[in-house]
C-alpha cells in the first residue's frame, strides 16, 4: 500500500456532533444561499397580473418572477403532486398568474437538523428556476440536492449566481426524502418514489424551460453525494431516457452496486434487500406492524407524517429491481445498458474527515486507542461482511504510524477511499471507454470551513467541501474566510462546470469552454489522456489517474482482504 501523510491531525476533543454533521454531510450546508423559508410559493395570485418581462407561461399556467442579483428568480413553482407512496403527476392548470416572492417552496418531510427546520408538509414537490436577466437560448443545469436521501431541499442553500453569471439557466429541486421517498417493500410497488419525482421535475424542464430563455436540448443534471447518487441512478434508470443530456456527479459514487429490494445469497453469504435492512424495520417501528402486505399500503398511508418520520431508518438509499431502477448503477455502467450521455465526475481528497466526525459523535476517544480503531473500522466496514475488517484495519494502520495521530488518519482514510474515492475511480473506468468523460481530484485542504462547525481535526478538502466553489455567491466565501486564491479556483470551477454544460456533446472542447475557464489549463478528456484535474488553489492541473489510483490505494481495493465464511 502507498504510504503518504494526507491531512496532519495532531489530537481531538469532539462534542455531540451526531446531528451537526449528519445535516452537514447530507445537505450540503457548505454552499451558502440567499433568503427564504420553508413556505409554499405557489398559491393563489390575485387579479390578472400585468404582461412584463418577468412573466412567463407554463403548462401549468402563468408566472411572475423577481430580479435578484442580476438574474431572473422563480421560486417555488409547483412542478408535481404526489399521493404517499404514489407516483407524481402535473398539478392542474392554475388560471390567474402567480407572482412568486423570495419565498421558496415547502421542505419535503424531514427531521429537524441543525441547518433546517423540520417539515411534515407532504405537498412538496416544488423546483426554482434562476435565468440570466438578458434574454437567450442558454444551456439549463439541473441540481439535485444531497442529503443521504433523508434531508435537505433545493432551497435556500445553494445560491446559484455564480453559474448564473457565465450564462446558463440553473433549475434547483425538491424530492420526497427518507419513507416516503424511498421506502423499499413489495407491497408498495416502487419504492423509488423519490428518483420518479427527480424525472417529472426533469419532465418539466422539457416542457417550459424554453418560457425561462432555456434550452431544452441541452440540460445537464448535477448533484452532490445523495444528489451525485441521483444523478448515477437517473443514468442507470430506462425511464430517464432523454430527460437530460450530460451529467455532473459530485462525490457521488458511493455505493454503486445498491441493493436489490429483496436479499440475495452469494455464496455462503446473504446480503440482505432493502427490504430486510430498511423497509421492514420502520414499518415495524409503527402500528402498521402486523398490517397483511395488502392492508400494508392503506395502512401506511392513515399514518401521520410524524409517525412516519420517527420510525424511518438513519440513512436510506434506491433500491434495484423496481421499475424506476430495473439493475443497480454498476451493473448499467458494466453491461452499457444506460442513458449514455457525458459525464464530468469526481470526488475530493478527504471524502471521510467529515464522516469521521459523526462516527466520534456519541464516542469521542474512539480513535485514541488501537483497540478502540479497530472497533470503529470493524463498524465502517460491517456494511459488507465479505470483507476481512482487522486486516484492513491493520494494512492502513501500518501506513499512518509515523504520522502524530495514526489512528484518526487511518480511519479518515478508509472512509475515503473506500467509500467514495475507489468506488470514484471504477465508475472512471467503466464510463471512460463508452462516454466521452471527465474526472476532477478536488483537493483544496484548506477549503472555507464548514459554519458554526469546531474543527477537532484538521477536515482537509472534505465531503461537500467543493460545493461552496460552485453554489454560492463570492460575498459567501469571502465571509468564510476564503483567499483571493480560493476564490479564483471558485471563479474557474464555475466557468468550468458551465462551459461542460455548454460544450460537452464535442470531446475536443468539453469543460475547456472558447470563451471561458482557466484557459491556461487544460481539462482533457479521461478516455485519451489517462489524466483528472486536479482542483486546487493557486492553479487546476493535470493529473494522471494513476496519481489518484495510488494515492487512494485503489490496487489494494479492487481486491481487498476478505473475511473466512462459513455457510448458513
Amino acid at each position: 500500500m502507498h504510504n503518504q501523510n494526507r491531512t496532519g491531525a495532531t489530537g481531538f476533543v469532539v462534542s455531540s456532533l451526531s446531528a451537526v454533521v449528519l445535516a452537514i454531510s447530507l445537505s450540503g450546508c457548505l454552499s451558502g444561499g440567499g433568503g427564504g423559508s420553508g413556505s409554499s410559493g405557489d398559491s393563489s395570485g390575485g387579479g390578472p397580473a400585468p404582461v412584463n418581462p418577468l412573466q412567463v407561461s407554463t403548462q401549468q399556467g402563468d408566472y411572475i418572477g423577481i430580479e435578484q442579483a442580476g438574474m431572473r428568480v422563480y421560486r417555488g413553482i409547483r412542478y408535481g403532486l404526489a399521493e404517499r407512496f404514489a407516483s407524481p403527476a402535473y398539478p392542474p392548470a392554475h388560471e390567474q398568474a402567480v407572482e412568486l416572492s423570495e419565498e421558496f417552496g415547502s421542505a419535503c418531510p424531514q427531521n429537524a437538523s441543525p441547518f433546517g427546520e423540520a417539515s411534515i408538509d407532504e405537498d412538496c414537490l416544488f423546483l426554482n428556476v434562476y435565468t440570466p436577466d438578458e434574454p437567450g437560448d442558454y444551456p439549463v443545469m439541473v441540481w439535485v440536492h444531497g442529503g443521504a436521501f433523508i434531508y435537505g431541499s433545493g432551497g435556500a442553500t445553494y445560491n446559484p449566481v455564480r453559474l448564473v453569471d457565465q450564462g446558463v439557466v440553473v433549475v434547483t429541486l425538491n424530492y420526497r426524502l427518507g419513507a416516503f421517498g424511498f421506502l423499499p417493500h413489495t407491497a408498495l410497488g416502487n419504492s423509488n418514489f423519490g428518483l420518479q419525482d427527480q424525472q417529472l421535475a426533469l419532465q418539466w424542464v422539457q416542457d417550459n424551460i424554453a418560457e425561462f430563455n432555456g434550452d431544452p436540448d441541452n440540460v445537464t443534471l448535477f448533484g452532490e453525494s445523495a444528489g451525485g447518487h441521483s444523478v448515477m441512478s437517473q443514468l442507470a434508470s430506462p425511464e430517464a431516457a432523454g430527460l437530460f443530456h450530460k451529467a455532473i456527479v459530485q462525490s457521488g459514487s458511493y455505493n454503486g452496486d445498491q441493493l436489490s429490494l429483496q436479499a440475495i445469497t452469494m455464496g455462503p453469504i446473504t446480503i440482505p434487500g432493502g427490504e430486510q435492512l430498511f423497509g421492514l424495520p420502520t414499518i415495524g417501528s409503527t402500528t402498521c406492524d402486523t398490517a397483511a402486505d395488502s392492508e400494508l399500503l392503506d395502512c401506511l398511508r392513515g399514518l401521520s407524517a410524524e409517525e412516519l418520520l420517527q420510525a424511518q431508518p438513519a440513512n436510506i438509499l434506491p433500491v434495484t429491481g423496481t421499475p424506476t431502477l430495473p439493475v443497480s448503477i454498476n451493473q448499467a455502467l458494466a453491461s452499457g445498458e444506460f442513458n449514455q450521455v457525458p459525464v464530468m465526475m469526481g470526488s475530493n481528497l478527504n471524502e471521510g474527515t467529515l464522516f469521521t466526525l459523526l462516527a466520534l459523535a456519541d464516542n469521542p476517544t474512539a480513535l485514541t486507542t488501537v483497540p478502540g480503531y479497530f472497533a470503529a473500522v470493524a463498524q465502517l466496514l460491517g456494511e459488507d461482511p465479505r470483507l476481512d475488517a482487522q486486516q484492513i484495519a491493520q494494512d492502513y494502520l501500518v501506513k499512518f504510524l509515523g504520522n502524530d495521530a495514526p489512528t484518526l488518519d487511518a480511519y479518515n482514510a478508509i472512509g475515503t477511499d473506500w467509500r467514495f474515492n475507489c468506488p470514484n475511480s471504477r465508475q472512471w473506468n467503466m464510463l471512460q471507454d463508452q462516454v466521452p468523460t471527465w474526472g476532477y481530484w478536488f483537493a483544496d485542504q484548506n477549503a472555507p470551513a464548514i459554519p458554526g462547525l469546531p474543527a477537532p481535526f484538521h477536515m482537509g478538502a472534505t465531503h461537500t467541501a467543493e460545493i461552496q466553489y460552485v453554489l454560492s455567491s463570492e460575498e459567501t466565501l469571502v465571509e468564510r474566510g476564503a483567499t483571493e486564491q480560493q476564490l479564483e479556483l471558485a471563479q474557474q470551477m464555475a466557468e468550468y462546470w458551465t462551459s461542460f454544460a455548454r460544450y460537452a456533446e464535442d470531446p475536443a472542447i468539453g469543460p475547456n469552454g472558447t470563451d471561458g475557464a482557466a484557459e491556461a489549463v487544460e481539462w482533457p478528456q479521461l478516455t485519451s489522456s489517462g489524466q483528472v484535474l486536479r482542483l486546487e488553489a493557486p492553479t487546476p492541473t493535470a493529473k494522471a489517474k494513476a496519481e489518484y489510483d495510488t494515492f487512494h490505494n485503489c490496487s489494494y481495493w479492487a481486491a481487498p482482504p476478505l473475511a473466512t465464511l462459513t455457510p448458513q
